[in-house]
């Protein structure tokens, strides 16, 4: 790409100072809002969209992955909060809870609130805002131009790294033999459908294959075996969860508007099948689609530690652990999709910790390498490739943030780094707490 140097000056207003700013209002940053706030920290959560919840409100992913971990913590909370309202369901085939975004936008912003954190909406982040190698707050656009926030401490909750790179924090991504990222979906609620389990989905998938190999649905092939890969919602909707888009860089704003469009395609060439060939679906219609595509791997920031694979499958705990998971390595690469479909079990057996046991995340993970300032939470952290295919769901990255807003909180009191904190009493104070189970 060719570059150009343009060399300005703009006087800018600072919109506000506050303890802790967090960047970015999806699980993560729910729970470093949160976490920091009711620590004592005025703090501020940044979010260019209409709402909270990321992946869980603006990207539909409507099911909580119940791992190691969950059982405590704002992760616990929200769920009750969600369910208080009747916005859970069990689905009947993965047993897993299926959640009404809606009110899991309602139920989070008023959290965040409650907390007694402040909120700003519709609000893009444009870069860190350094001193030396100190971030100091962050530069951000949006209705009224440019402006700077000012904090003690930043956390990074954006899921790409964005304001640790923009910092310049070594950071990693993709596949290291090629840099290849893992599929991405655009998810949907689809009404007017047949949820009985007698549905035969080896069929289906059999006949998706045929018309994929004819030209009529254009998703990846290995997608073709996955087609139940879904989930009954509260109101008897269905999801969908396919890759449809390979091969992308959700960095590269062209590349993620080429995957917007490529979705989009993608979903109706879906429904439009299901309505041929699904018994019971013959008038299935769309619901609702994801304001954003679904995005499971960018950049993976270098910390003071790097959870690795070997971490994951032994079961590793650490002094300073402040997370733990059980969530088998799952990268939606077409080599793992083909073996998991031919013998799942097998395959989550092989690709997780020991049976009933689960690793530990370190609060080192969050500390990025050479810079101060700033604490990075959720599918960002550092880790591997393999690890982050683990520690990626929703509710683990809740954890992080809420581990996160704590450190924050607790570096602003004590007057110290971010990474001055100590994580084994910061993980005592979670666990004291029964904040996260740990």
């Amino acid at each position: 790409m060719n570059s150009i140097s343009i060399n300005f000056q703009k006087q800018i207003p600072v919109l506000g100072a506050y303890d802790v700013i967090v960047c970015g209002g999806g699980p993560a940053g729910l729970g470093a809002a949160i976490a920091s706030a009711r620590h004592g920290a005025e703090t501020l959560v940044v979010e260019n969209s209409n709402c909270l919840g990321g992946s869980w409100t603006n990207r539909l992913v409507t099911e909580y992955a119940i791992r190691a971990g969950m059982n405590g913590g704002i992760f616990k909370e929200l769920r009750n909060e969600i369910e208080k309202l009747g916005g859970i369901h069990i689905d009947p085939y993965w047993h897993v809870p299926i959640f009404d975004p809606e009110i899991a936008k309602y139920v989070a912003q008023r959290m965040v609130e409650d907390s007694g954190a402040a909120m700003l909406f519709h609000t893009f982040i444009e870069s860190a805002f350094c001193e030396g190698n100190t971030v100091k707050g962050i530069i951000v656009t949006g209705k009224g131009g440019m402006g700077l926030l000012r904090a003690k401490v930043v956390i990074d909750a954006t899921g790409d790294g964005d304001v640790a790179a923009s910092a310049n924090v070594p950071f990693e991504k993709g596949r290291k033999k090629d840099g290849r990222m893992q599929g991405i979906t655009l998810r949907s609620r689809i009404g007017g459908v047949n949820n009985l389990p007698d549905t035969n989905w080896k069929k289906i998938n059999e006949i998706l294959e045929q018309e994929r190999k004819k030209g009529i649905v254009n998703i990846p092939s290995y997608v073709t075996k996955w087609l139940d890969a879904g989930a009954e919602g509260v109101h008897g909707e269905r999801t969908f969860n396919l890759d449809m888009v390979t091969e992308i860089d959700a960095t590269d704003r062209f590349q993620l508007t080429k995957a917007e469009m490529e979705g989009r395609k993608r979903l109706w060439e879906l429904l439009l099948f299901a309505r041929r060939h699904i018994p019971g679906w013959e008038k299935c219609y769309l619901i609702q689609t994801g304001s954003y595509i679904g995005v499971r791997e960018t950049r993976r920031i270098i910390g003071e530690y790097v959870l690795t694979k070997a971490d994951v499958l032994a079961g590793r705990k650490f002094a300073d652990g402040i997370s733990r998971s059980s969530h088998p390595i799952d990268t939606h690469d077409p080599e793992n999709a083909e073996e998991s479909a031919v013998d799942l079990e097998k395959y989550v057996r092989t690709h997780s910790c020991p049976k009933g046991d689960w690793y530990e995340i370190p609060y080192r993970c969050l500390v990025p390498k050479g810079v101060e300032g700033l604490l990075v939470a959720g599918r960002c952290i550092s880790s591997d490739r393999e690890s982050n295919g683990s520690l990626r769901i929703a509710g683990t990255c809740m954890n992080l943030g809420q581990a996160a807003g704590t450190a924050a909180a607790m570096a602003v009191k004590k007057k110290i780094l971010p990474r001055e904190v100590d994580g084994s009493k910061l993980r005592g104070i979670l666990k004291e707490k029964h904040a996260v189970e740990i």
